[in-house]
């Protein structure tokens, strides 16, 4: 019976340890974004947006007001510092790209369907007090 026992409390310890530095490998970041929206009709317009970017071994999630993309990117050759994927928003579906340098980072999104075509692209700096509403 002490055998069961030890045998389950060291599987359990593996397991917590695994978690734990799971949950410590993912490292968030917050950026205030100048955003511009630009149609092929012509349409456009300007605001600002707080991001957050999560980045994981390769992959990243990113979140801003009313959008947010699954991203991945990391190749043989590549860092973290490009991703590309997708993604949804309270409009039209979209694809993303991301590229991180320094304390900026460029977001492109790309509206899936829209008809004129359209995109957004935020041009960000770090910012640690910026909040997501």
């Amino acid at each position: 019976m002490k055998k069961v026992f030890v045998v389950s409390l060291l599987l359990m310890s593996i397991f917590l340890i695994v978690n734990a530095e799971m949950v410590l490998a993912q490292e968030c970041t917050t950026y205030l974004c100048n955003g511009k929206h630009l149609c092929l009709d012509g349409e456009s317009g300007g605001w600002e947006d707080c991001v957050e970017i999560c980045i994981d071994e390769g992959y990243a999630e990113i979140e801003g007001y009313c959008w947010g993309c699954d991203l991945g990117g990391r190749s043989l050759f590549s860092s973290n510092k490009n991703f590309v994927g997708i993604g949804g928003s309270c409009g039209p579906d979209l694809r993303c790209s991301v590229e991180l340098r320094g304390r900026s980072m460029t977001v492109d999104l790309y509206e899936v369907g829209s008809n004129p075509p359209c995109m957004d692209q935020l041009r960000c700096v770090k910012n640690n007090e910026c909040e997501l509403d």
